[in-house]
């Protein structure tokens, strides 16, 4: 568990659920600043998410004021379409041509295998 700090300008260390929680880094997979894969591949999931400020009661106030701004939902769901694929697996017979969960987790192997190879 931790506390909040900014890794590359993002609070990647701080919890989305709770006070004193696990990291958002830790949490959720290919997280910016998270250090799991290249960092050009790093999901920067503040993008799409809605993030609620000061506690549970926030909630309503917070996605009413997304729900009066159409542009914003509509950039927020762009966001996710582009990282939607790499939180399944491909189950078809092109499985195998488009990248999906399967092909992120070997970017995560690829990427851990060159920085332990790098400190040999």
């Amino acid at each position: 568990k931790s506390s909040a700090s900014v890794a590359g300008g993002f609070a990647s260390n701080t919890s989305w659920h709770s006070p004193g929680g696990y990291p958002m880094g830790d949490v959720y997979p290919w997280a910016k600043g998270s250090n799991g894969t290249y960092p050009e591949e790093e999901i920067d999931y503040r993008l799409f998410v809605v993030e609620v400020h000061g506690g549970v009661g926030n909630v309503k106030p917070a996605v009413e004021a997304l729900m009066e701004n159409p542009r914003e939902i509509r950039r927020r769901q762009l966001m996710l379409r582009k990282y939607a694929p790499y939180f399944c697996y491909g189950m078809g017979g092109d499985s195998h041509s488009y990248r999906d969960a399967f092909s992120k987790m070997m970017e995560s192997v690829r990427f851990y295998l060159s920085s332990i190879s790098s400190e040999t």
